[in-house]
């Protein structure tokens, strides 16, 4: 198929990239900012966010039956949420960094959880409801599906650019405390322009609700049934719970490697640019490397190789009580060629255990699969902010620095943040190559003789009829 939609469509959907812009000083340094600019006492930040993400992973599993059946505006459903939307996201962005330093831990800790708790509960069906525009806007036509996704991703890479700079401005910039909250005003303003653009674009494409027949949607019930009858969805499920949990468990607390054992928060811009270069060179060639050794090694030896780039980290990062920013980089960008080892392949993989399903039961849960590979995100992302900032505080971490950094301190913040994070991803790997049984062959036999079964299903009802 050739590509119909208009180029200003194209852009338009594309554009999408600037709610990533937007949102990105609270998603990466939230952390950073509570203890920091806030301080509130790190366990308390561990708690009241871990609740947030909580609230927020068991709304995710309702985001599109909500878009479905909830009717907020006269125009389509998708868009109605995206016109709406965006004006909540751009309140609850900046009351998510707003600096309420000078009032209680009360006030502070409830401005704090209520506004990311919002925040993350809205995203999930702005996404949503994104989603389904560019499907009303694009039509059944594949090609203008991926081309408004390949533009979007070539927008993000230059977002992802500007975000570098994040930590360079929240420190430089002349405004105190306030600095958060003035760059995510900024890095916000475009956030609802674009959205209504987008919006405007399904004008008369995208249904309202209740214009179409009732369609039976995914819920948490199809979600867990299929997980736990379909043993190598359980594997995958398992696995990657396992891994995001290793994930931001590190993402939890690697900002203060910056602060307090290099001394200069806006050396992590420096750091970000290098990878974002790398990160170029990393998604150019793993993936060739990859297809070479299968979907299921790409996995164990991304994963493996992740592992060993975190604990070169712990090892390098630090040596003999000092910050070795040379090290920092070597093992980090180890990290990220383990990376993209695998996440080509993330999605593919749980829609090769829905064929492995269907080829061994007959049951198609294909529809569901796919979307299995968001919750264990959400589970890890849950799970390792927790244990991160909790194990952080048992280091002796005080919020706002009122601790000594000694080398002892450094040391046991090295293996928390890095060292503990290579295990779990080590974990991962094992479990992956020990339990997960499906090759590539195997999933492309699966394919073929599912789709040669539905062909001759569909044939037979035509005759049936005939």
């Amino acid at each position: 198929m050739e590509v119909t939609s208009t180029k200003k469509e194209i852009w338009t959907m594309g554009s999408y990239s600037l709610l990533t812009l937007a949102i990105m000083v609270g998603f990466m340094y939230i952390n950073t900012f509570a203890t920091e600019v806030l301080l509130i006492p790190v366990e308390t930040v561990a708690l009241s966010l871990g609740v947030a993400k909580f609230i927020d992973f068991c709304f995710s599993l309702f985001a599109g039956a909500i878009i479905e059946k909830v009717k907020i505006g006269k125009t389509g459903k998708n868009q109605s949420w995206l016109y709406l939307g965006r004006w909540i996201l751009a309140v609850a962005i900046m009351l998510e960094v707003c600096n309420t330093s000078t009032a209680s831990l009360v006030v502070r800790v409830a401005v704090l959880a209520v506004s990311y708790t919002i925040l993350n509960c809205l995203m999930n069906i702005i996404q949503t409801a994104y989603y389904g525009v560019v499907a009303a806007v694009a039509g059944s036509n594949m090609a203008n599906r991926n081309a408004m996704t390949i533009n979007m991703t070539r927008q993000s890479t230059i977002i992802t650019v500007i975000c570098a700079f994040i930590p360079a401005l929240v420190t430089k910039c002349p405004f105190g405390n306030w600095n958060y909250f003035v760059v995510a005003l900024i890095f916000m303003i475009p956030m609802p322009i674009a959205l209504g653009k987008i919006a405007k674009c399904a004008d008369g494409k995208d249904v309202p609700v209740g214009a179409t027949e009732n369609v039976h949607q995914v819920s948490a019930g199809d979600m867990i049934g299929t997980i736990f009858k379909n043993p190598q969805m359980l594997v995958l499920f398992i696995v990657f719970s396992v891994y995001y949990t290793g994930q931001y468990l590190y993402q939890a607390n690697y900002t203060y490697y910056f602060i307090y054992i290099m001394g200069d928060f806006g050396l992590l811009t420096i750091v970000t640019l290098i990878n974002a270069g790398l990160g170029v060179v990393a998604a150019a060639i793993m993936p060739k490397l990859s297809k070479k050794v299968g979907k299921k090694m790409a996995f164990v030896i991304g994963f493996s190789i992740s592992g060993i780039g975190l604990l070169i980290t712990s090892l390098l990062g630090a040596m003999n009580g000092h910050g070795t920013l040379f090290g920092y980089i070597i093992g980090m960008s180890i990290m990220l060629f383990g990376t993209y080892t695998w996440m080509p392949f993330m999605v593919i993989v749980f829609l090769d255990a829905g064929e492995y399903y269907l080829y061994k039961t007959g049951k198609d849960t294909r529809a569901i699969a796919a979307g299995l590979a968001s919750p264990p995100m959400k589970i890890g992302m849950t799970l390792g902010n927790t244990i991160g900032l909790m194990l952080l505080g048992a280091t002796g971490f005080v919020s706002g620095g009122e601790f000594e950094v000694t080398p002892q301190w450094i040391s046991s913040y090295m293996r928390v943040t890095f060292m503990f994070p290579a295990i779990i991803f080590f974990a991962s790997a094992i479990i992956m190559l020990i339990c997960y049984k499906i090759t590539d062959a195997d999933a492309a036999k699966y394919a073929k003789e599912n789709m040669e079964k539905i062909k001759q299903q569909t044939a037979s009802v035509q005759n049936t009829q005939e």
